[in-house]
Order: structure tokens, then sequence, then C-alpha cells
């Protein structure tokens, strides 16, 4: 299946976790697959005042400047881009527990009501991209948050990005976690999250059971 990959890890090395797992990924993914690396996109719009005035004038019908149109653009395109596949895979590294920066301007782009959700006459939200899509998140994190660890209750990130896209309608979501980097091997780290990417490539998203944290040896 043709696949989006969306990289929000800031540029690393080559050694890196995110890295490695990218390369992996174009091995195994389609050839017309694409990926998007958003710390390489000097004008991924945000909702900052510029954007937010943008947004208003367009509400409203108000001419918009040169720079206001080319934001805008950008915009449509990142949008248009996005409804275009039916696989996302999204590559991010914990900060603070939660997402990176970049991926929340990127969501701000593609969660727009209307062409995404849509709010019924009753204030329910529901989702416009409920054609059988499917998502891959891929969380590298320094400690290990699954199972009983100490930091489970801090995994803010995950459980944002698997609200927004249930919101919108991605029934299949899978979540793989190459944590405690570390703390581990970041062989082993690296080792058990392409496994696991793969087999939920390969099996449509079969729930992989990863409740328990990682043994490190």
């Amino acid at each position: 299946m043709k696949t989006l990959v969306i990289n929000a890890t800031p540029a690393t090395s080559p050694q890196s976790v995110s890295d490695q797992i990218l390369a992996k990924l174009r091995e195994m993914l389609p050839a017309e697959s694409e990926f998007v690396d958003l710390y390489k996109m000097p004008d991924l719009p945000a909702l900052d005042e510029q954007g937010l005035a943008l947004i208003y004038k367009q509400q409203i019908g108000e001419t918009l400047s040169f720079d206001e149109q080319k934001i805008a653009e950008k915009r449509t395109a990142l949008l248009q881009q996005f409804k275009a596949y039916k696989r996302i895979v999204i590559v991010y590294p914990m900060f603070n527990y939660n997402i990176p920066a970049k991926l929340k301007d990127y969501l701000d782009n593609v969660l727009v009501p209307r062409e995404t959700f849509r709010y019924s006459e009753d204030g329910k939200l529901t989702g416009l991209l409920n054609d059988g899509r499917e998502v891959i998140f891929i969380q590298t994190s320094g400690s290990i948050f699954s199972g009983n660890s100490e930091f489970a209750e801090l995994e803010f990130a995950y459980f944002y990005l698997d609200a927004m896209f249930k919101k919108l309608g991605f029934e299949k979501r899978h979540l793989v976690r190459a944590e405690g980097t570390a703390v581990c091997d970041k062989k082993i780290v690296i080792e058990k999250a392409i496994t696991e990417i793969k087999w939920g490539l390969e099996c449509a998203f079969k729930p992989v059971k990863n409740d328990k944290p990682l043994m490190c040896d």
C-alpha cells in the first residue's frame, strides 16, 4: 500500500535510532511511498499570530497578502497530500513526554474542519477519513514507558496522537515503541522495533502485545 512517512525527528547522525528505522522503512515500503522530513521544511505553517490571522481572513473572505497566500498554498498542499494516502507512518521522538513542536505544527495543518473531520449540529465530532485508513506511530524514547514503568503515566505523546487519529476516522492504529535507548542496548531496541513494524505492515496492523517493558541484559 502506498504510504506517507512523516519524520518528526531533528537532524541527527546516521547511527541514531530514528535514522536507522527510517532506512529500514525505505527498504520495506513500496517505491511510490513518500517521505516528509518536518525539520527540513522551513516553510511549515504554524498556528502563530500570522497563521491565525490568515485563517480568520479566509473565513470572512478578505484578500490575502502575498506572504499569506504562500502560507495558504502550503497549508493546502500539506492537507491534500495527507488526505491522498490511506496509510500514514509517523516517526517521532518523545520530548518531555510529548510530541515535538514540529509535529504539532504539522497536525495543525491537517486537522481541518470540513476536510478531515466535521462537527454535527449537536456538537459531536465525526471523522471524515473513515474509509479504512491505517496509521503506525513509531515512538522513540530514552526511557521505558510500557508495562508498569514509573513513567507510564507520562506517556502523553501516544495518547494524544491515537486520540486525534481515532477522531479523524482511522480505525487501524498501531504503536511501535523504540524505547529505552538511554538505558538499553540500542541494537536490541532497533531490532525489536523493526520486527514490530514489519509485522504491523504485513499483518494489516494486527495488534502487537507490547505491554511488557523491554528487558535490558
